[in-house]
């Protein structure tokens, strides 16, 4: 057991081995004398714990908190998206001890929050799985951290989403009437999402020092998958970068050089344009489906477009297949034909008859 400094966290944290796995968490501490007596304090706490069979009595509430602070924000890009499932699930599930929470209390929220509308429209089922996947990580951390001894999450059925994965994506002429109305600097976003791809995240995350027009590649260094992902430059994606003024170290940024936070004007002024240009049922994230579709429909394999997208698999990419019906069909016209040539009749023979 011992407590150490991150370089990520003011905070001093504790790393002890439970049941033959080594656990590190925060102590909330700055002082190095009050972590160490947290560390202490929480241990000694496991092992009565254990030995009773009766673990300190825990909120969901506070173990949704304590897997956002400790685990989520250091660990994960997607740390905004999680801090907004926990609110609904803390809202329906916070004020019950973690240790009391049933399957038959999960079915109830899956009820509940399919009964919920964002936006005017139902939660979709999809929806729901994520911030049930956002309690299941959670309660594994809280077992592994020797708060709770079970997780529930993990005799709960998910929704199922066969047929389900949204591949929403901009026609011809949607394009055309939403770039018309795009003001220059929504445009020159729009552009860059249509070229090459990238989530919104990765988009308002690029920096100068990502661009290299020597090898025409945008270097992602910090994606959804964790791993550096090389995108080709698109001429027009390179029209764009040279248009812009270099305030900092992002790419996109305000005249002080800060960079766009995942709520700024950009999504605002999306989605009011979205609006004027009478586009129905389209979300910033269309954009990648739009470039993932386009590159299908014009001939480009699966797996390059796979790698194009930063997918691990092909899985998530075979949505875009059926835009590709002729793929099919050339792949078997590969194969040689093995019927016989038709003998022609010989002339004197159709002049004997």
């Amino acid at each position: 057991m011992g407590v150490y400094k991150r370089s990520d966290s003011p905070h001093w944290w504790c790393s002890s081995v439970f049941d033959g796995r080594r656990v590190s968490i925060s102590t909330g501490a700055t002082d190095k004398k009050v972590a160490v007596m947290i560390c202490v304090r929480e241990r000694n706490k496991y092992i009565e714990g254990k030995a009773t069979g009766k673990l300190a009595p825990l909120k969901v509430r506070d173990l949704l908190s304590r897997y956002l602070n400790d685990y989520s924000r250091v660990n994960k890009l997607s740390h905004h998206t999680d801090a907004s499932r926990i609110e609904n699930l803390a809202a329906f599930l916070g004020d019950k001890l973690a240790a009391d929470v049933t399957p038959h209390d999960l079915e109830r929220y899956k009820g509940h929050r399919w009964q919920c509308l964002h936006g005017g429209r139902p939660i979709t089922p999809a929806t729901v799985n994520r911030e049930l996947a956002v309690l299941k990580s959670a309660f594994n951390k809280a077992v592994e951290w020797g708060m709770v001894t079970v997780n529930p999450v993990e005799r709960v059925r998910f929704f199922s989403e066969k047929d389900r994965a949204r591949t929403r994506y901009l026609s011809g002429d949607e394009k055309a009437r939403l770039l018309a109305l795009c003001s220059p600097e929504l445009r020159r976003v729009v552009i860059v999402a249509l070229k090459t791809g990238c989530r919104y995240s990765e988009i308002l995350g690029l920096k100068w020092g990502d661009i290299d027009t020597r090898s025409n590649t945008i270097t992602l260094r910090k994606t959804k998958g964790g791993t550096i992902r090389h995108v080709p430059i698109h001429p027009d994606v390179l029209e764009v970068l040279r248009s812009l003024p270099r305030t900092g170290d992002f790419v996109f940024a305000d005249a002080r050089g800060n960079r766009y936070n995942r709520s700024s004007w950009v999504r605002s002024q999306f989605e009011r344009t979205v609006q004027q240009a009478g586009i129905r049922d389209l979300k910033f994230h269309d954009l990648r489906h739009t470039f993932a579709s386009e590159l299908v429909m014009k001939g480009a394999d699966l797996k390059t477009v796979s790698e194009l997208l930063g997918h691990s698999t092909t899985r998530m990419t075979e949505r875009y297949s059926h835009l590709s019906p002729s793929h099919k069909g050339m792949a078997v016209n590969l194969l040689p034909s093995e019927a016989k040539p038709a003998v022609p009749v010989p002339q004197v023979v159709r002049e004997l008859v």
